[in-house]
């Protein structure tokens, strides 16, 4: 497993989905998919005005919540390491500013990198590359279309199932 990775608490990292103006194109992909894919769980058939969209689109409530307590553990950490490390570079070339106070120097470096390091695990948190497909989709569905969205958990999914969804016609959105 690869250690980026342990960031996060949700099997599947990319979202693929597709909008279609019909049901009958939207189930003929969804038939497609759940007949190639081994995980029939990771497939969901959105109607218009779906009451359950936001379930569909994030399946892994509890994964989230895992993500953000070891993204933020994690990269927090590593913030405050790389905080100290270039604390360490600016006293090590002799600025008079941070000579004049290493201690603070030190504890600013740590400080600020806790900082930074938290900032970048929210940002992984929040995923802006599924919210803007899940925004799609949820546009999609308030206007009448139907939406087929897969949650693949490896590179070859993904690929397989953009290509099926293409095939069905479907307008392709796809998330990192």
């Amino acid at each position: 497993m690869n250690s980026a990775l342990h960031l996060f608490g949700e099997r599947s990292l990319t979202l693929v989905a597709a909008t279609f103006p019909d049901r009958g194109s939207a189930t003929r992909a969804f038939h497609a998919l759940r007949t190639v894919s081994p995980r029939k769980l990771g497939i969901a058939l959105i109607t218009p005005s779906d009451p359950r969209l936001g379930r569909k689109m994030e399946p892994e409530s509890n994964g989230i919540w895992h993500t953000l307590l070891r993204s933020h553990a994690w990269l927090g950490l590593a913030g405050a390491l790389g905080g100290l490390a270039l604390a360490a570079l600016v006293l090590a070339a002799g600025w008079p500013a941070a000579l004049a106070s290493p201690r603070a120097t030190v504890a600013l470096g740590g400080v600020y990198g806790v900082f930074v390091g938290m900032l970048a695990a929210g940002l992984l948190t929040l995923r802006p590359d599924r919210a803007r497909v899940t925004a799609q989709v949820r546009e999609a569905s308030e206007h009448g279309q139907w939406s087929v969205v897969t949650h693949p958990v490896s590179a070859h999914e993904a690929d397989v199932a953009q290509d099926l969804l293409t095939l069905g016609g479907g307008h392709v959105l796809r998330s990192l």
